[in-house]
């Protein structure tokens, strides 16, 4: 499906998108199964050669929003790019932290409600299993930029940066003034065509509230969230519920 110059490919938990410029930049691959669909669609449907993505960008480092890069950077020999905060994680130096049990029912709740992430048979066996909050796991790939909060996105002109901590400490947001277009990683979802504030393992609530008291500044049509379709519409930070 195409979005102007933001292409979108569903995963068999939370989408990945694809910025199409003189070069492409992949935003988070949540198994190595999706990596192959993502390489399948650059060949496929926009008709470019997979050496044209040079980066790979994660919005967090869990599970359903990592574990496809190692694959996707070996078939590409693409660079990484995430939060600054994220290595540590990435690297399998530090755990994410665990949620309170009350969130933990409301993880499963969601999910339940939601749809279920589907990892295929492959995938089970075959991915680093990273992001796990509380489990120490890495990926081999290396973060190549380490993110900070203003940055321009490397070979992106346009693409701000924009640090989000709040789900986690290392969540980030892109945005485009041009296009009015925010892809925001789980920092905002999309769930049944509603517009929702990080509903679900929101590890902080004041930092939550100060990041999208920042992200309330921007002017955004559209919105590219971590789970569930994109949202067009005047004004969407102002519609957000939980906002």
């Amino acid at each position: 499906m195409m979005n102007g110059s933001i292409n979108v490919v569903a995963g068999r938990a939370t989408p990945s998108y694809i910025i199409d410029g003189e070069a492409l930049t992949v935003i988070d691959v949540c198994f190595p199964s999706d990596a192959k669909n993502i390489i399948d669609y650059v060949r496929n449907r926009m008709h470019r050669p997979i050496d044209d993505i040079k980066l790979v960008v994660l919005t967090h480092s869990h599970i359903d929003h990592v574990n496809g890069v190692d694959y996707l950077v070996k078939k590409t020999n693409t660079r990484l790019a995430a939060h600054a905060r994220a290595v540590k994680y990435l690297a399998g130096k530090k755990a994410i932290r665990l949620p309170g049990i009350c969130q933990i029912f409301r993880f499963i709740g969601f999910f339940f409600s939601n749809g279920l992430p589907r990892p295929s048979l492959t995938d089970t066996f075959t991915m680093p299993w990273a992001g796990i909050p509380g489990i120490r796991k890495r990926i081999r790939t290396r973060v190549a930029y380490r993110l900070k909060d203003g940055d321009t996105l490397p070979g992106c002109p346009g693409w701000l940066v924009y640090h989000t901590p709040g789900h986690t400490d290392d969540s980030i947001c892109l945005y485009n003034s041009e296009m009015k277009a925010l892809i925001s990683g789980d920092f905002l979802v999309n769930l049944k065509d509603r517009l929702c504030l990080a509903p679900l393992l929101r590890l902080d609530e004041a930092a939550t509230r100060k990041s999208f008291q920042k992200l309330k500044r921007l002017e955004v049509s559209r919105v590219y969230p971590g789970w569930g379709r994109p949202v067009r519409g005047e004004a969407l930070l102002d519609k957000v519920i939980g906002g």
